[in-house]
């Protein structure tokens, strides 16, 4: 039954982040790009809000939303904050970091790849262990806009966390992210 409540958590995460999502594209400046709408500008001064996430009903019922909000201290480069929940049955798994981005922007493409690394905390709440540590990854993938406010991201990353605290006990986190980002 322990699950039912971190289910109950993650809905209504989901819920926080889709109004919060439409409040972003709301408040969006619209296209930045007089040659088309769908070009994106990373300049410095734009600001970003993701929304990642999954939740797997397979043998073990396993969950993961992570939000992220940041803005662009130079062209290209992005730096901040992400708060995540994740976890498989009854472990929970609580996160939050901070991070750097650095996005390739080429001319007249509407792919940008993108390489990241971060620096965070996180939490193990289980029935065998509870525990917290410092994490430290890297991300690399490539964000596909479909307008200038607007991208579809795709990545793959780790966490290494000084303590075994990943739900199932492990120190390592893989992940692979599909989410959507949207700019203002």
């Amino acid at each position: 039954m322990h699950y039912k409540k971190q289910l109950t958590v993650l809905i209504g995460a989901s819920l926080i982040a889709g109004a919060a999502s439409m409040r972003a594209q709301d408040q969006a400046t619209g296209p930045r790009s007089p040659a088309s709408n769908e070009l994106p500008d990373l300049s410095a001064g734009t600001r970003e809000l993701g929304v990642f996430g999954n939740i797997d009903w397979g043998d073990d019922i396993s969950y993961d939303l992570n939000l992220t909000y940041a803005w662009f201290t130079k062209d290209n480069l992005e730096v901040g904050v992400s708060t995540g929940i994740s976890g498989i049955e009854s472990d929970l798994n609580l996160g939050l970091e901070l991070f750097s981005e650095y996005n390739w922007v080429s001319g007249d493409s509407k792919w940008v790849p993108f390489v990241g690394g971060s620096l965070g905390w996180a939490t193990l709440e289980s029935d065998v262990l509870d525990g917290d540590a410092i994490t430290v990854g890297v991300e690399g993938g490539v964000k596909y806009f479909l307008q200038s406010n607007v991208a579809l991201s795709f990545s793959v990353g780790g966490d290494y966390a000084f303590d075994e605290i990943f739900p199932g006990g492990d120190d390592f986190n893989k992940r692979l992210n599909i989410g959507t980002r949207f700019y203002f």
